[in-house]
């Protein structure tokens, strides 16, 4: 008979939502970090939470036939235009 802990170790090993955040996370702290020291620029916050859209997006629609890949780029993609909207 399988122990309640299986079941907690099964789920674990799929990282594909974990990788997803990850790249959210990491993506708005470096746009964060390189909007006020790299191009000395003051956004306003929600425009620093940009990269959260696209995470929003793929919690919300459980992936929505793209892979993980795609939605991981989508969120770097919004990222880079957001950084590039205000420093240039």
């Amino acid at each position: 008979m399988a122990s309640p802990d299986d079941a907690a170790t099964h789920d674990l090993r799929d990282f594909t939502d974990v990788k997803v955040a990850l790249v959210a996370g990491l993506c708005t702290v470096v746009l964060t970090l390189a909007l006020k020291y790299g191009a000395n620029v003051e956004v306003s916050l929600v425009y620093r939470l940009s990269p959260l859209a696209p995470y929003f997006a793929y919690v919300f629609s459980r992936g929505a036939a793209l892979s993980a890949r795609v939605w991981m780029a989508l969120i770097a993609v919004v990222t880079l235009g957001t950084f590039g909207f205000f420093a240039f």
